[in-house]
């Protein structure tokens, strides 16, 4: 016997769905939208675990049974939707990325892409803009627990049936916590991509299947409880930002509040369910499934093919074209592979696993062969990014004791400066060894990942095995003991640490901690820079040493590798559509110049300007003659580097040498 339909599980899939589909829109007002993963998640707990019960109290349950309803859910439109994605990233991607799309779609069809992706969430990745399937990964999640669940559930019923609600709050409690404790540790990408701490979230669902609380009679408290649930659930839709530390404990409400509305919705219609089950909501909720799974490539390949965001035309443009794709997807594709009508169950399993077998293998042949680099043409964009990724002087990331930084410049003559900061530094290290060589010249060059030379300050944006106040306590300690250095560089992208990342048109803060005394500790992110950075100059002069700060370097917003490659292939000038204007380049970094202007005022230290180097009639160009000047959004290429060797050449002219 199935379970009666209720209309107002449909209203919350439309509810999770769009909000999903609006945040990725890039709708303001829903900033928390990610939650309707969470809301999901909930749903689908709830309706799986009623059927595993049903069929275990009756008999009825088999693993066979189970899995086939799986195949015909989730395969058919997951098919549809990884072919499309696949040609378009044929026509559309260089070999590096569609090699990296392989690997994503090889991952997707074996149902680990939350791994996959979880695996790839490192600094220098590619950024989520580039990535079609990455939305597959809460499919994953759901699917991995799907491995495990049934069998844990008939297992928990044959031998301790009367402790199954028990096993089930102390499974999810320990799930929470593990979840909690990762996003307190500063883990939190393995708390948004790992199944088992996102199992919990499921067992809210199946507990209320398991009707763990008692049905409620009185329609005046459903309603309460329902219109409770709706403002725990659309408060983190509103009000939660991509700074919200999440998952953990800021997951509680969307999935408490879900909760309520199913257990509310559970004894009749109230106001709220009446709400959700009208023909609308429902009808959205029928096509979730496709909506969810089709939005996400077209929104990317679109926005990476103009290489800028979407106007608001065209954004509802292409939002009618996504209901659309998904509306004849749900009619077409996942309404017939449902009917046992129209496949058997050994049909049902031999085409589904035959579409996960083909297109795991035409993966695995695009990732074979580098993504076939010859359809490209002259030199591909993957070996150029392998030849960048391979100047990284990676033996001079972070100073211990005993291990010096690296010896740049003319190695003929002793060392007199060092080249100290971030991952700026370190795309800035090939003009600063030329403009040394140039003048015979040595020095060193040290570095360290999100870490800006700021005394008093630490960078937690990454986790590090190394503490940014560890690294720059090592530096100073090795200038301590080595006098002859007379100079020291100092190079950093200030402006992200002073206001956040610079992508149009959202902004990222960054993660500052300060160790300054109390009254600091709640200073903004510019006064925070300002105090590191004097204490840094201060204790550098005090110590008899010529300072030089590099200003910022031109930030894009994009990842212009990829950006030039469209361009190129489409015929479009790069620089036309995303080099941003002096007074662009100018407006973004005006914090950061006053600090460095406050500086330089008060102390006898130079600044260098690389920006004055690759800006040009008003434009701070991407791309020269078709070869990218970065490498990425905001670290120059080693083209880009070069073209800013004639500022460093100053600090070389006549320097002292020991």
């Amino acid at each position: 016997m199935k379970p009666a339909y209720r209309a107002d599980i449909d209203g919350l899939r439309a509810i999770a769905v769009l909000a999903v589909v609006f945040n990725h829109a890039g709708f303001s007002a829903f900033s928390g939208g990610y939650i309707g993963v969470d809301i999901f998640f909930v749903i689908s707990g709830f309706l799986i675990t009623s059927i595993i019960a049903r069929e275990i109290e009756a008999g009825e349950f088999t693993l066979a049974k189970f899995y086939e309803r799986r195949v015909r859910r989730i395969l058919p439109a997951l098919t549809a939707m990884a072919v499309f994605a696949l040609a378009a990233s044929v026509m559309l991607y260089d070999s590096g990325r569609l090699k990296s799309f392989a690997k994503s779609l090889f991952a997707t069809m074996l149902f680990y892409s939350n791994i996959n992706f979880w695996g790839e969430a490192g600094y220098f990745d590619a950024p989520s803009s580039l990535k079609p399937l990455l939305h597959t990964w809460s499919l994953a999640v759901e699917e991995q627990f799907y491995i495990v669940y049934p069998l844990f559930l008939y297992a928990v019923y044959r031998w301790a049936r009367r402790y199954v609600k028990p096993i089930l709050v102390l499974s999810g409690l320990a799930s929470l916590g593990f979840a909690v404790s990762a996003v307190s540790a500063g883990n939190a990408t393995s708390a948004f991509y790992l199944s088992h701490l996102r199992a919990w979230e499921l067992l809210v669902g199946g507990l209320l299947a398991l009707n763990l609380f008692p049905v409620i009679r009185q329609n005046k408290v459903n309603a309460f409880l329902g219109f409770a649930g709706v403002l725990m659930t659309l408060f983190p839709v509103l009000f939660y930002t991509d700074q919200t530390p999440f998952p953990g404990l800021a997951a509680i409400p969307p999935v408490l509040g879900t909760a309520l509305i199913i257990y509310s919705g559970g004894a009749g219609r109230f106001p709220v369910g009446a709400a959700l089950g009208s023909p609308a909501a429902v009808f959205v909720g029928q096509i979730s499934y496709s909506l969810y799974l089709w939005h996400w490539p077209l929104f990317i390949f679109a926005n990476y093919y103009l290489i800028r965001p979407l106007n608001q035309l065209e954004t509802f443009l292409l939002l009618a074209v996504v209901f659309l794709i998904s509306i004849l997807s749900w009619r077409f594709v996942e309404t017939p592979f449902r009917s046992r009508s129209f496949l058997s169950a050994r049909q049902a399993f031999s085409l589904g696993f035959g579409a996960l077998v083909v297109l795991a293998a035409a993966a695995g042949a695009v990732y074979r062969f580098d993504g076939f680099p010859q359809r490209e043409g002259g030199t591909p964009l993957a070996d150029y990014l392998d030849k960048e990724a391979t100047n990284h002087y990676t033996d001079c990331a972070g100073v211990t004791e005993g291990v010096k930084p690296c010896l740049i410049g003319d190695k003929s003559q002793p060392a007199s400066f060092i080249l100290w900061g971030d991952s700026h530094a370190e795309s800035l290290r090939r003009p600063v060894e030329r403009a040394a060589r140039n003048n015979g010249a040595a020095g060193y060059f040290t570095y360290k990942l999100s870490c800006p030379p700021l005394f008093g300050v630490a960078e937690d944006f990454h986790a590090v095995t190394q503490s940014c106040a560890e690294y720059n306590d090592g530096v100073f300690r090795y200038l301590s003991l080595h006098p002859e250095i007379s100079t020291v560089i100092l190079a950093a992208r200030w402006s992200f640490y002073i206001e956040g990342e610079y992508q149009p048109p959202q902004t990222t803060k960054p993660l500052l901690a300060g160790f300054f005394p109390a009254a600091l500790q709640n200073a903004s992110y510019e006064r925070m820079v300002e105090r590191g950075l004097e204490e840094t100059v201060a204790s550098l002069l005090k110590m008899k040493r010529r300072v030089v700060i590099v200003s910022p370097v031109p930030e894009i917003g994009y990842d212009v590798p990829s950006a030039n490659f469209i361009a190129v292939r489409s015929g479009r000038d790069l620089n036309e559509i995303i080099a941003p204007s002096v007074d662009e380049y100018l407006a973004r970094n005006r914090k950061a110049f006053a600090v460095l202007d406050a500086l330089r005022d008060k102390y006898d230290i130079q600044v260098v300007d690389p920006w004055k180097a690759l800006c040009v009639d008003n434009q701070c160009r991407v791309a020269i003659d078709g070869l990218p000047v970065y490498k990425d959004d905001d670290h120059l290429s080693l083209f880009g580097s070069e073209l800013t060797t004639v500022v460093f050449e100053p600090i070389f002219d006549g320097l002292p040498q020991p």
